[in-house]
């Protein structure tokens, strides 16, 4: 089968090379996001009189065509024809003739138009990304609700440290996926730019309007620069990097559920439809899916250092290497997005063990820096010196198989140190329950400390939500405005007055 570029070569592709260099599989992802941008660019071609409005008519009519058979999961891309630029080309030419259909890629080259199909492609999974974290924020604010002083014990070099109350920890993850979206509408603001016009490299003698393709496929900005434009991808290392640094909050959560859910910590429960079984031990309930996140961390790692490496080596100018960069894309994007919804489905499910996280809080000396702090406050004592006095009493209820529990021997202790503190106060200040609601500084563990966190989190969660809406709502009324122009383009052949009627309602 000839190339639609094989002017220049005197014999065909080899079999072992096509199969070598063709992204069939790769570019089934972009036929839709395709179609938009060759209806979007032959548009443009008629209303600048690069090509005549019946071919133009011709031509749109035909991709019309295609892209309700793609709607319909009825176009199939054929290996033979390499990607996906020239299957769908060579459709409108077979339906139209070269005469008329070879026009299509006028002031067009297969280099600025994969990369138009990607950032089209990827905008829209980092506004999904987004939402599914949204949804996450959604579940641990409401879990938090309820857990204001439930206590855990906080963890420093994975040893006690102290108590704080579970809210505490949910809103913990809240506040990074949180920073997490930030980062991924940063990343979005810059993938969401239109290389389309920058051809092959260095743009075109045709009188095009980049400006008219920058509006009808729901771009936020022209990429200027036609050399940057078709050979950066730093929007996907970028991207890449926002769903790692996503992917590792929430493996840092999978870590400490499946810590957590275990015999000696017994402080959770996952529940038995997030959890498998062994096939030799019955006894086993395995915490699977946390387990794997931590797992498919790596994958999403592995894709940034692939495309990284993959970059640093090529020259401005489109190379090869640069389409070997969606393979490992597309699998971040799928890994990043369902480990986010599955883990929020699995949280939504644990069980907590309340009774055994007071527990303990107490066995594991948690407040003893609350002990500390009384003696520096009230008998003013410098700290060094408190802290040297309630480390040696931890040392002894250590040698002795004590814990905070057995205030009576604490208070001998004191004493003998010559720092007597009544019993009932001694309670109070060991008490994990009460330990949390004196830590009201700024992002403390007490509830009002918590619920000031909420507040910017719900703030935040609103601004979101508001970007989210308007940014789903540009791209699907530009894509709604493109259709709209072509079929009214067809049936009244007048692409300038449709042009403008139509454009002046889509901003």
């Amino acid at each position: 089968m000839s190339k639609l570029w094989a002017g220049r070569f005197e014999k065909e592709i080899s079999p072992s090379v096509l199969d070598y260099t063709q992204t069939i599989e790769v570019d089934t992802r972009l036929i839709e996001v395709d179609l938009w941008g060759s209806i979007a660019h032959v548009i443009m071609l008629c209303h600048q009189n690069i090509i005549s409005q019946e071919y133009g008519q011709d031509i749109l009519q035909c991709l019309l065509e295609i892209l309700e058979d793609a709607q319909q999961g009825k176009v199939h891309l054929d290996k033979e024809l390499e990607d996906v630029h020239l299957n769908l080309e060579s459709r409108v030419i077979s339906k139209l003739g070269m005469n008329i259909g070879g026009r299509m890629h006028t002031a067009r080259s297969r280099n600025d138009q994969v990369v138009t199909d990607t950032r089209l492609y990827l905008r829209t999974a980092l506004l999904n990304i987004q939402q599914e974290l949204l949804k996450f924020i959604e579940e641990l604010i409401c879990l938090a609700k309820i857990h204001t002083e439930t206590v855990i014990t906080g963890y420093t070099h994975s040893q006690p440290a102290q108590p704080i109350s579970l809210a505490y920890w949910l809103t913990a993850y809240a506040s990074m996926f949180n920073r997490d979206i930030w980062r991924l509408r940063q990343a979005f603001e810059n993938t969401n730019q239109n290389p389309l016009g920058a051809c092959a490299l260095a743009g075109t003698s045709f009188p095009i309007d980049r400006k008219i393709t920058t509006q009808l496929l729901g771009f936020n900005s022209l990429l200027l620069h036609g050399l940057d434009a078709t050979s950066s991808r730093d929007f996907i290392t970028e991207s890449l990097a926002a769903f790692g640094i996503t992917m590792s909050n929430i493996s840092k959560m999978a870590e400490e559920i499946v810590l957590w859910n275990s015999f000696e910590f017994g402080l959770i429960e996952v529940d038995d439809a997030f959890a498998t079984g062994s096939s030799i031990m019955p006894q086993k309930k395995n915490p699977v899916v946390a387990e794997l996140a931590r797992a498919r961390t790596g994958r999403v790692y592995g894709a940034l250092m692939h495309v990284l490496t993959i970059v640093k080596s090529v020259t401005t100018g489109y190379s090869c290497d640069l389409q070997e960069d969606k393979p490992f894309l597309w699998q971040a994007i799928d890994d990043t997005y369902s480990t986010i919804s599955i883990m929020c489905q699995q949280v939504q499910t644990l069980k907590f063990n309340t009774h055994r996280s007071l527990e303990m809080c107490w066995a594991n000396f948690s407040t003893a820096t609350e002990l500390a702090n009384y003696l520096v406050v009230e008998r003013n004592m410098p700290f060094r010196e408190a802290h040297k006095i309630v480390g040696a009493i931890v040392n002894q209820l250590i040698k002795s198989n004590k814990n905070l529990n057995d205030v009576d021997y604490i208070a001998q202790l004191l004493d003998n140190s010559g720092s007597n503190i009544e019993l009932n106060l001694l309670q109070d200040l060991l008490d994990p329950i009460k330990a949390i609601s004196r830590q009201k500084s700024q992002g403390g563990t007490a509830p009002e400390s918590v619920q000031e966190i909420v507040d910017i989190l719900n703030n935040d969660f609103v601004n979101h939500q508001d970007f989210l809406s308007k940014q789903h709502q540009k791209i699907d009324r530009s894509f709604d405005k493109t259709l709209q122009i072509t079929k009214q383009f067809i049936s009244k052949g007048d692409i300038h007055t449709t042009f403008e009627q139509i454009m002046e309602s889509l901003y």
